[in-house]
């Protein structure tokens, strides 16, 4: 920055400042905002509130879909690869077990990165916290692809061992690149939190079509995992390529260069179109930080209030635990071992193709269904308690999961729908349900603080939404050894 800023410039601050005073905020002229980063310090004009931009072509919209298939492209992938771990860990306790496992590997990292995220996002910077996930978790995928190819026969408890932390690595990553895009979302309007969670409702499909389409490629359930897994590095590389696009869009170059500690002038010096005070003394000269202390500027904290956010949106935080701390105890630990009634009877349906269809495409079909109708209809409202009581309902789910053909039953209790129309319709109303709650929650959140704090307030929520996922997979350990 030069000595003293332009005469233009120095006239709107004086305009901004002049209104703040008198409690008129600014209808029509830009919020001057001085801007310190490690770089350097430099003036920047806010967009005029009365401007709209406009995401031409919905190109950002689309872009932040594809970032929400990224976001659980790990947990999908990893979980609807049925039966190749199946497979793989054939003659092992775990054979019948490993979901229950691979949801606590997964949650259990993952929690403990969302807290990290939440805490200290502030001192990262939004674009490291995006790309360095992406590329390691593309490098992980790679890694888990060709270890596909490897015979692991003679050491499966090893190779479980090692998918273990695997999951826990890549989910751990994946939490940090989900907070980043929670919070990125958070401070655009409600329809990119809502095309975020649409995103997450499409990797689930994803997941399943790929790994059908493998299948039917294929016999071989190794060979299919192959090519399945090298899919998942193909779509977190398109991850990178658009988001890296983003900052070459004006749309959303709005918010990405909005993303760092801002000092905001206060109001209470006016300053002259000549760029001096009131008293005659000069103002935003070299160095600006100096001058900014003496004439009473305000310095806006780094640190987010967390227990202010916190009181503002705890409602709707907690619905999405509880919603997602629900679907959890029950998919896909659950889900996948409710079998056929005609189960045994040596068809490709009941013994290759139920699993995969009724337990994961329907369920996230009716997922990505409920996401995409809550960007259109918004109801209950974000006043919270009609909100927190549907999640509260979605409880009753469990048990009816529990009175299907669920199999091995460790306990002798009463098959209520044997039928497999019933599963087929709880899965419907289970997933439609999470999908719909989870994205009102997710979109609810941000829009209950002010916009400066919409960032912190959407990673929060994503935090939340980690925990019930965290605790829903340890609950289900314990729902499948009581059926």
């Amino acid at each position: 920055m030069s000595r003293l800023v332009d005469s233009r410039l120095k006239t709107q601050m004086f305009a901004t400042t002049t209104k703040a005073s008198r409690g008129q905020p600014p209808k029509d002229r830009p919020v001057v905002t001085i801007v310190v980063t490690s770089n350097g310090t430099k003036i920047k004009e806010d967009i005029p509130r009365h401007t709209k931009l406009h995401d031409r072509f919905n190109v950002v919209y689309l872009i932040i879909v594809l970032q929400g298939i990224g976001t659980l492209l790990p947990w999908n992938f990893f979980i609807t690869a049925h039966t190749y771990f199946s497979t793989k860990l054939d003659g092992t306790r775990y054979k019948h077990e490993f979901e229950n496992f691979f949801a606590l590997a997964a949650f259990g990292p993952n929690l403990v990165a969302f807290f990290l995220n939440t805490m200290f996002k502030h001192k990262v910077a939004l674009k490291i916290r995006i790309l360095v996930p992406l590329f390691v978790m593309t490098g992980i995928f790679v890694v888990t692809a060709a270890l596909v190819k490897v015979d692991t026969e003679n050491w499966k408890g090893s190779f479980f061992a090692i998918t273990l932390v695997t999951m826990g690595l890549i989910n751990a990553f994946c939490a940090v690149y989900q907070g980043g895009l929670f919070g990125l979302s958070g401070m655009m309007p409600p329809r990119y939190t809502q095309a975020l969670m649409t995103g997450q409702g499409i990797g689930g499909i994803f997941a399943c079509v790929a790994d059908i389409g493998s299948k039917l490629g294929t016999s071989d359930p190794i060979r299919s995992a192959f090519w399945y897994f090298l899919t998942a590095v193909v779509v977190l590389f398109a991850c990178i390529v658009s988001y890296l696009g983003l900052y070459r869009i004006k749309f959303s170059q709005h918010f990405l260069e909005d993303h760092r500690e801002q000092v905001q002038v206060a109001g209470r010096t006016s300053i002259q179109p000549d760029g001096f005070s009131d008293s005659g003394k000069p103002i935003l000269t070299d160095p600006v930080e100096k001058d900014l202390a003496e004439y009473e500027v305000k310095i806006e904290k780094t640190t987010p209030p967390f227990a202010f956010i916190m009181k503002e949106i705890w409602r709707t935080a907690l619905a999405v635990f509880l919603v997602f701390m629900v679907t959890l105890a029950a998919f896909p630990a659950v889900l996948s071992g409710i079998k056929s009634e005609n189960h045994g009877d040596g068809s490709q349906w009941t013994g290759k193709y139920f699993t995969a269809v009724v337990c994961f495409l329907i369920f996230n079909v009716g997922d990505f269904c409920g996401r995409v109708t809550a960007g259109f209809v918004q109801k209950p409202g974000k006043d919270g308690f009609w909100l927190l009581g549907c999640c509260v309902l979605r409880f009753v789910f469990l048990p009816l999961f529990a009175f299907c053909n669920f199999h091995p039953r460790r306990t002798n209790g009463t098959v209520l729908f044997a039928e497999d129309y019933w599963p087929i319709i709880f899965n419907v109303l289970f997933s439609v349900s999470n999908g719909y709650l989870g994205s009102l929650c997710m979109m609810y959140g941000p829009k209950l603080v002010e916009s400066k704090y919409a960032e912190t307030a959407g990673t929060m929520m994503a935090y939340f939404l980690s925990l019930g996922l965290g605790i829903g997979a340890a609950t289900s350990f314990g729902i499948t050894k009581s059926i």
